[in-house]
C-alpha cells in the first residue's frame, strides 16, 4: 500500500471530536448474571441428576419460577467461558482457550485483549443508559496487564472482585478495587453479595450486573457456621458446604434486591464442570472439570424474571455459555450495538423465555480447550468438542483418539462409536458433527459493510464495495461508486473502527464544513491514492500476505473523494460508507 496525499492526511489530522448526549434509556428490566465457579449439574438439586446433592433452595427457586435448561455447555474450564460470556465468541476467536495461571501466567494462554467487544462496550454504544457493573472473579487477564483489566479490558464501569484464578483462602484474599489491591479477610462469598448490593443500592435507573462468585472453587474450606447445615468432614462434604454456603448468600441477594427482584431478569449459570474427584455420582469424578465428557461441559443454566413467560419450564434444546452474552443484548436492547464485522457464536434465549412452544433454536453446541493466543494454534493442541441432539463427538488435536457418543442411549460416554465402526445413521450424524467442526474452524472470509452512504456529492452518494473475498495468500477489491467524476480520491485502510490517534470514530465532518451525514469512519493506518474514472468509480487492490495469525482480523475501509461540486459542502470532501474485510483462510 502506498501513502495518501499529504494535504488529506493533514486535513484529517487536525479534526476534533463532537459529542452527541446519548438518548435516555428504554423502559426495560435489569439484568442479573450469577456465575458460579466449578459447579455442575450434579450438585444443584432442580436437576436432579447427582445423587446427594447439598441444599440449594434458592437456585432451585429460580427453575421452579423460570426456565431449567437440561443441555446447555460451558467449556471445561473457567477462563474460556468467562471470556465467551464478555464476547459472545467461542474460545477459538478471542483465543483465551485455557484457564490462565494468574497471576503468574506461564503457559501460553490467551487473554481478553482491547480489540474484542464486551457486553458494557454494547451497553455503552446502545446509548440506552443501562449502568454496568462486575462483582468478584475476573480471570480472563494475567498481571502483566494491569489491576484495571475489569476496566479497560472488560470496559466495566464498576469492579470490585479479585483477579485470580484460586485465591489463598476464602477469609484471606485479594481484593482490587479502583485498580488498588488490598487483602480482604471477609467471607469471600459474603463480601460479594456485599459488594452486589452496595452497587445496586447506588442505582437510579436500570442495570446490568455481572456477579461472579469465587465458590465454589478450591480451597475446601469449611464456610461460616450459619450459611450452611452440611458436614465438612471430607473434601467433597466441604465442596458441597460451600456450595450450601453460596445459595444461602444466593438467597440474601435476593432479599436485599426488594421490590427491584420483580423488575430483574437473572440468568444463573455454572463457568465449567465440578471439581475433579468431587463430582456426585452417577458422574465419574475423573470425568469433570478439565475434561471434554458431560461431567466437564454439561453445567446448570437457569432463567428466571418478568420477561419469562410460564415459568417452571425446561428446556431441552441445546445451549451454551455465549448464549448468555446474546441473551443479555438481547434483553437490553444492547444487541443493534454489535458491528457488523464481529463474529457472534452466541444465540439469545429470550424466545424460549416468551414463547413455551418455542422449538430448539441450536442444531450444535460446541465447547474446546487449547493453549496459543494466536491462530492456528487451536488447531495443533487440545480438544474441541461439538454435539447435537443425540450424538456427541470429541476431537483431539494433539494426540489421542478421537471419541464419539450417542447421549440418548448412553449419557455416561460408556461406549466410544468410533473404536466399534458406525451404522448409517451414526455416519450421517458423524458426518454432521464433523462438518460443524469444519465450518467454525474454517474461518471463511467475509465482507460487512457498516456507516451510512449518506454523504450527498456531485454525482450522488458515494458507495464501497468488494470483489472477491479477503483470504491469506490472496488479493481482493474494494470497489467506489457514484463518487465524484474524474476526481482525486483516498482508499483508507485502518485497523480500527472505534477510535483513531485517541479520536473516537466514527467522527462527524460537517463539524468541519462538509455536508451532512459525511463522517470518518476507520483510521488511516494506511491510504491508497487513485483518481476516479469519467462514472465517479474507482478501484484499489488490496494483496494479503500469507499469514495464518491475520485469520479472524479485520481490515477497514472508507473512501475519500475531493469534491468541489458537493452541496452544501464547504470543506469539498466527501465520503463513501464503510466496509470490513474479516480475513479468512
Amino acid at each position: 500500500m502506498t501513502s495518501s496525499t499529504p494535504a488529506f492526511l493533514g486535513l484529517l489530522a487536525a479534526f476534533a471530536l463532537s459529542v452527541a448526549e446519548s438518548p435516555r434509556a428504554q423502559s426495560r428490566n435489569n439484568v442479573l448474571v450469577l456465575v458460579a465457579d466449578d459447579l455442575g449439574v450434579d450438585v444443584v438439586g432442580a436437576y436432579r441428576e447427582g445423587s446427594n446433592p447439598p441444599p440449594t433452595p434458592n437456585i432451585d427457586a429460580l427453575a421452579a419460577r423460570g426456565l431449567l435448561f437440561r443441555n446447555a455447555w460451558a467449556n471445561p474450564s473457567c477462563s474460556p467461558t468467562r471470556a465467551s460470556l464478555h464476547t459472545g465468541q467461542f474460545p477459538f476467536r478471542h483465543t483465551v482457550g485455557r484457564w490462565i495461571r494468574y497471576p503468574n501466567n506461564s503457559e501460553p494462554v490467551g487473554t481478553l485483549r482491547a480489540e474484542h467487544v464486551t457486553l458494557p462496550e454494547l451497553l455503552d454504544a446502545s446509548g440506552l443508559g443501562y449502568a454496568h457493573a462486575l462483582i468478584g472473579k475476573w480471570h480472563i487477564n494475567d498481571v502483566t496487564e494491569g489491576l484495571d483489566a475489569p476496566e479497560v479490558r472488560g470496559g466495566w464501569s464498576h469492579y470490585i472482585g479479585h483477579l485470580w484464578g484460586q485465591i489463598p483462602s476464602y477469609t484471606s484474599w485479594p481484593q482490587v478495587t479502583g485498580g488498588v489491591e488490598t487483602t480482604s479477610t471477609n467471607y469471600v462469598t459474603t463480601q460479594q453479595v456485599d459488594d452486589a448490593l452496595a452497587w445496586i443500592g447506588q442505582q437510579n435507573g436500570h442495570w446490568v450486573c455481572y456477579l461472579c462468585f469465587t465458590a465454589p472453587h478450591l480451597p475446601f474450606e469449611p464456610p461460616p457456621a450459619h450459611l450452611h447445615t452440611w458436614p465438612t468432614n471430607t473434601r467433597t462434604d466441604t465442596y458441597k458446604a460451600i456450595i450450601q454456603a453460596l445459595d444461602t448468600e444466593i438467597g440474601r441477594l435476593f432479599a436485599g434486591l426488594g421490590a427491584e427482584l420483580a423488575q430483574t431478569d437473572i440468568l444463573f449459570l455454572g463457568d465449567n464442570g465440578s471439581v475433579q474427584n468431587t463430582a456426585e455420582a452417577p458422574f465419574d469424578g475423573n470425568r469433570a472439570k478439565g475434561s471434554p465428557y458431560e461431567g466437564g461441559l454439561n453445567v446448570p443454566l437457569l432463567v428466571a424474571g418478568p420477561s419469562v413467560v410460564q415459568g417452571g419450564r425446561e428446556v431441552a434444546g441445546l445451549a451454551c455459555a455465549v448464549d448468555v452474552f446474546a441473551t443479555v443484548a438481547d434483553l437490553t436492547g444492547a444487541a443493534t450495538a454489535i458491528p457488523s464485522w464481529v463474529d457472534i457464536d452466541g444465540v439469545s434465549l429470550l424466545p424460549y423465555m416468551q414463547n413455551p412452544g418455542q422449538a430448539p433454536l441450536r442444531t450444535f453446541a460446541f465447547a474446546e480447550e487449547f493453549t496459543g493466543n494466536v491462530w492456528p494454534r487451536p488447531n495443533t493442541n487440545g480438544h474441541a468438542c461439538v454435539r447435537d441432539a443425540r450424538y456427541k463427538l470429541i476431537q483431539r488435536y494433539s494426540g489421542g483418539s478421537h471419541e464419539m457418543f450417542d447421549l440418548q442411549n448412553d449419557p455416561w460416554e460408556n461406549t466410544n462409536l468410533l473404536a466399534r465402526g458406525l451404522n448409517a445413521q451414526e455416519q450421517q450424524a458423524y458426518a454432521g458433527l464433523i462438518n460443524e467442526l469444519s465450518r467454525l474452524r474454517g474461518r471463511a472470509a467475509r465482507v460487512a459493510p457498516f456507516g451510512q452512504a449518506s454523504c450527498a456529492g456531485s454525482n450522488g452518494n458515494p458507495t464501497i464495495g468488494a470483489a472477491r473475498l479477503p483470504r491469506i495468500g490472496n488479493s481482493y477489491d474494494v470497489l467506489l461508486a457514484h463518487s465524484a467524476v474524474a476526481a482525486p480520491t483516498v482508499l483508507l485502510v485502518g485497523l480500527s473502527a472505534d477510535e483513531w490517534n485517541g479520536t473516537p470514530l466514527p467522527l462527524d465532518l460537517s463539524t468541519f464544513g462538509s455536508g451532512a451525514g459525511c463522517e470518518l469512519l476507520c483510521s488511516t493506518d494506511a491510504a491508497l491514492s487513485l483518481t476516479t474514472d469519467a462514472s465517479g468509480a474507482a478501484t484499489a487492490t488490496i494483496q494479503l500476505p500469507y499469514l495464518q495469525s491475520m485469520v479472524g482480523r479485520p481490515l477497514f475501509h472508507s473512501w475519500l473523494t475531493v469534491d468541489t461540486s458537493a452541496p452544501n459542502n464547504r470543506l469539498g470532501v466527501t465520503t463513501s460508507d464503510g466496509l470490513a474485510a474479516v480475513i479468512g483462510n
